[in-house]
Formats: C-alpha cells, sequence, structure tokens
C-alpha cells in the first residue's frame, strides 16, 4: 500500500479525471524521455543522497531505501509513490521530499502532478498536513504508531 503521485499532460480545459482516463486509454505508449529521466536521477541524488537505478527499457525506475520514494518512468510516463511506513513527523518530512522529487518531476518532463489522495494537482497543496493525516491513519489501522521507522 503507497501513497501515490501521477503525472499527466492537460489540455486546456481538460478536467483530471479526463486526462488521466485518456492516459489510461492511449493505445500506444509515450516514447521515453532519457534526457528528463537523467535530469530527474540527478536531481534526485542531490535531494535524496544514493538512490537505485533500475533501467529495462522502456521503463526506468529510481528507488531510494531510506525514505522509500520511487520514481518510475513507464513507457514514456510517469509515477511516484512512496509506502505508507511512516507517520507523525517522520510522515511529514517524507511527504516533503516526495512532493520535492515530484517537483523535479514535473519541470523536468514537463508533465502536471496530480495527488489523487488530495484529489488535487500537487502544485495547489499548500499545507502538507491532509497528506501526513493519511500516513497517520495507516499507521493506526495497522497498529505501527510508536514503532521506530526508517
Amino acid at each position: 500500500m503507497s501513497y501515490d503521485l501521477y503525472f499527466t499532460r492537460r489540455a486546456p480545459g481538460q478536467s483530471w479525471d479526463e486526462a488521466l482516463a485518456a492516459d489510461d486509454a492511449r493505445a500506444e505508449p509515450l516514447r521515453p524521455d532519457l534526457e528528463a529521466w537523467e535530469s530527474i536521477v540527478g536531481r534526485t541524488r542531490e535531494l535524496l543522497g544514493e538512490v537505485r537505478i533500475v533501467e529495462y527499457p522502456p521503463n526506468w525506475e529510481l528507488d531510494h531505501e531510506a525514505t522509500g520514494i520511487s520514481v518510475n518512468h513507464w513507457e514514456g510516463g510517469w509515477e511516484m509513490s512512496v509506502p505508507y511506513r511512516t507517520h507523525g513527523e517522520e510522515a511529514r518530512r517524507v511527504v516533503g521530499l516526495l512532493y520535492e522529487v515530484a517537483a523535479v518531476v514535473a519541470g523536468a518532463s514537463g508533465f502536471e502532478c496530480f495527488d489523487p489522495q488530495l484529489g488535487q494537482p500537487a502544485a495547489e497543496v499548500g499545507d502538507l498536513g491532509r497528506a501526513v493525516e493519511l500516513f497517520d491513519a495507516v499507521a493506526d489501522r495497522y497498529g505501527r504508531r510508536g514503532t521506530v521507522t526508517a
């Protein structure tokens, strides 16, 4: 179970639901953007430190072990995720890093980022407190509050 971020290109006046549905219905995959990928890898390393890269064209994946943040460039599309394994202030730190990396992905790829958990574009999320509340709710549900996390 993870907290996910989606990326898409919206046409003027197109809703997020319409854009994401169009992505799902696309008959042909997008072309990978290796220039954007290299830029994202470099900038993400500056933010997070060492990351693991897995390349199996047409798919590329970046994983940061300490936070669990993952950036995926699959068949030309972009997605991010982080597992719900933290809570409280640590969740706030991880979600903050997730959003920083998302801004890097959006800037390098030209795609817009959408947070489906909050139901709004990442660029419009002013306070990450609602996201942290979701991490805390998962921790409560699975009895992980009070445990030490990475």
